[in-house]
Order: C-alpha cells, then structure tokens, then sequence
C-alpha cells in the first residue's frame, strides 16, 4: 500500500472503514499480508468476518491514477496460491484519477475478472456503482443490509454525497435488499428524513414507488401509534405532494381500504388494556386524525370520511378526570371549522360537548396537552359557541402564531422512531401541528370570507 495523502483518497478510506463497520464487519487499514516479513505487501483497507480472521472477506485498494502500476494490487492477492493466501469474495479496485479510455481497463478485468473483481473510478461518476457493489456483496452473506447506517454515513461525507442521485441509489438499493426488509424501509427512510430535511423528498418518492410497483401503501412502523396510524399518514402524504400526477387514485377509497389492515373505526376506549393502548387512545388518536385530515387539504370527500371517524370515536369516550374526551373535541373543532363544507360536523361537535357540561377554555383552543392532562389555574368552563365566534375567538387568540410549519415535515417525522416519543408534548410535534392548523383555519375561512 503506498502512502494516501490527498483529501479525496483520505476520505474514502476513512468512509469505507466507518460502512464496514456500520456493516458489522471488522476491518483493518494497511493491512499485512505477511506479518512477518518487514516492509513487505499491505492491503489499503480490508474487511473480515471476525476480529483474528486471517484473511478478509473484502478487499479495497485505492489508486491515485491509472498508472503502469495499477496492476500490482490485484496482482499481489490473486497472484498468490491460496494456501498462501486465501482470495477474498470481492476485490473492490477504486482508482480515483483515472485516464478516461485506458487499455489498462479492459487487461486488468480480462486477467482478474474471473475472480470477483471489479474496477470503480471515482472521476468517472462510479461511486453509486461502487456503493450499489458493496451492498450486493454484502447481501451474499448476510440477509440484511444496515441502510439506515448506510445512508447516514453517505450524508456524512461531502465527498460522497455529491457523488449520488438518492432517486436512482434507492431505487436500486432497494432491489438487492431481502424482501422481508423492503416494508420496513418506510421506517429507515422516516428516522433518516427526520434529522435530514433534504430526504423528505425521498420519502415521497418512496412511497410512490410502493404504491405503483406494490400496488398499496402497506409498510411496517415500530411504534405501536405509528404502525397503526402509517397508512393513513403515508396516503396523505402522497396526496398532499402528488395529488395532480396521481388523479387516477380515489384516495377516499384507499382511506376505506386501509381501515381493513388496521382500523380507527373499531377503536374503543378501554381504559386501562395497556399503556401503549391508553397513550394512543389518549394522545396520539386526534394527533395522527387532524395530521391526516389537514394533509388532505383540497379533498373534502377524503377529508368528510377522515372527519366522520373522529365523531365515531369522540362518541365512544367517557368524561375523565385527565380531559381525553375535551382534547379529542378540541382537534375535532379545528378540523370542522377549516371549511365551510363541514358546518354539520362542527355543530354535531360542539352540541355533544355541551351536553356534557362544556369544555374548559385552556383546552378548546389548545389541543397540545399544555396541562399535562391536568386542570390549570386560569382554566374556566365554557360551552362551545357558534362556529363564526369560535373562529373570531380563535383568531383574537392565535392570529399572531407564525406560518413556518410545515405539515409534510410534521407527518415523516411523526412516524420517526427518533421523535415518536415527542409527540405527547407541547414543546414539539403537537404544538407544531396545532400552530399550522391554526393558522390554515384563520387563513382558509378568511379566503372564503374575501371571496364571498
């Protein structure tokens, strides 16, 4: 191995070292060959099975330039009886300066193609080939591929990163993973969107990708909320980015037939079954329902159905000490009073509250748990008034809520393991949905007020 001294070949050994690792390899730089022999021949970056393999399942070696010397490196492993020492699987020839149609090419895959090896040049826009490589690789042996890690790591590096067109890189990653690991990507692809605002495009394009190839939107979610409320979150989010290139989909119908896999209209209140049940019937229910209904913006017939599941459930729940009831009504009343087509919900909404004797004020205009599920001491009991006063009342209070939210931003990360536990408090997710509907009721109902 001679000495690696530029910024770009520096980069890549570190990068490729970190993905071994990352992979659950051990891996070792300036490897000897021949432990026992002084200055004697060295691999650039190798990967094993276990820390004490003697020889490595992967080999890179890096090239500053297509040199008369390229040909040493391959040489010195496959040039060797294997007793002597063992060939890898894959031999993983990066050059990063090479002459764009050089012989040398074409007379090193002739002599060492035979033995799984391959040329990738970094100047010839190779290194999604390379990276695609690894992970076939990779899946030679293990059934699983860390993309997660993978794709991290690939935002990690300049270097690499600007090397890849994250459409295509998915698109083709996503056809060498195991089968059982393609509907947990929803999740891979929400955690990494929530950190990096740049992926959320991904996401999108993703679930596209599901829904045309897979024929559904049908994907797996860790949290207990989220693998419950996903489909409906994904459809929305398809909706609220793709709706004009998507017309032949009702998406109402798609609604219905998600409820079939995993339904909100069976949901009773059972206080008590478990804690996962209680903190979705508590917390994450009207959360995910206002997300979905607002993501939906533009399809009353999506929305209407969206808005008829809430009333269903809102009817099943008892008056309790910690208000579960008044923060249901409380979405509930933001969703209703968004549009004028749903005046026949808000009044259903607000006569079954004040039956029960009202809702406190704390909690009508602010949906977000700011009392913890507890009285405070400036709350007051009050009835629900006529939609035209809740939305004057709403405006007076909340007209001065900035408009930076953004709902597709709130929806990937809401399926995110990373921030799922946050959305019970009002210092993220929820606050941050509450102040984007505020603002879209305000804004909604005064476009209809200047058009009337």
């Amino acid at each position: 191995m001679g000495e690696h001294s530029t910024t770009i070949s520096l980069s890549l050994i570190e990068f490729l070292t970190d993905l071994g690792h990352g992979l659950r390899y051990h891996t070792d730089t300036e490897y000897p060959m021949n432990e026992k022999a002084f200055g004697g021949q060295a691999i650039d970056i190798a990967w094993f099975n276990e820390s004490g393999s003697k020889f490595p399942l992967f080999i890179f070696e890096i090239e500053s330039t297509s040199n008369n010397s390229i040909a040493n490196n391959p040489t010195k492993i496959f040039g060797k009886e294997s007793i002597v020492f063992e060939k890898p699987l894959f031999f993983f020839h990066i050059i990063i300066d090479g002459a764009e149609n050089s012989e040398k090419y074409s007379d090193l895959m002739g002599l060492f193609g035979k033995y799984n090896y391959d040329i990738f040049r970094i100047n010839n826009s190779e290194v999604e080939r390379l990276l695609l490589k690894i992970i076939s690789q990779h899946r030679r042996i293990h059934n699983e591929v860390n993309l997660k890690y993978f794709i991290r790591l690939i935002y990690s590096s300049d270097l690499i990163k600007s090397q890849i067109e994250f459409e295509t890189f998915l698109t083709n990653a996503e056809k060498l993973i195991h089968e059982n690991q393609f509907f947990h990507l929803g999740q891979v692809y929400a955690d990494i969107a929530s950190r990096e605002q740049s992926f959320q495009v991904q996401y999108v394009k993703f679930l596209h990708r599901v829904l045309i190839e897979k024929n559904g939107t049908y994907l797996s979610y860790e949290d207990y909320s989220a693998s419950i409320s996903s489909e409906f979150i994904n459809l929305g989010i398809l909706y609220s980015n793709l709706n004009k290139e998507l017309t032949a989909f009702d998406f109402t119908d798609m609604l219905r037939e998600a409820q079939k896999t995993e339904t909100f209209d069976k949901i009773e209140y059972l206080p008590g079954l478990n804690q996962d049940y209680d903190i979705f019937i508590h917390d994450h229910v009207p959360f995910y329902l206002a997300l979905t209904f607002f993501l939906f913006e533009g399809n009353l017939n999506a929305q209407r159905y969206i808005i008829e599941i809430v009333i269903k459930i809102i009817r099943k729940l008892g008056v309790a000490d910690d208000y579960i009831f008044e923060h249901h009504i409380s979405w509930g009343l933001l969703m209703s009073a968004s549009h004028e087509g749903f005046s026949k919900e808000y009044d259903e909404l607000k006569e079954l509250t004040n039956l029960r004797g009202g809702i406190l004020n704390t909690i009508m205009y602010c949906p977000t748990f700011i009392n913890d599920h507890h009285t405070l001491p400036n709350s007051s009991t009050i009835i629900v008034p006529d939609k035209n006063k809740y939305i004057v009342e709403l405006k007076q209070g909340f007209g001065h809520l900035s408009d930076d939210s953004n709902i597709n931003k709130i929806a990937v990360m809401s399926l995110s393991v990373d921030w799922i536990d946050e959305i019970d408090y009002h210092v993220n997710l929820g606050v941050e949905l509450t102040n984007f509907v505020t603002k879209k009721v305000l804004s909604t109902r005064q476009n209809e007020i200047n058009t009337a």
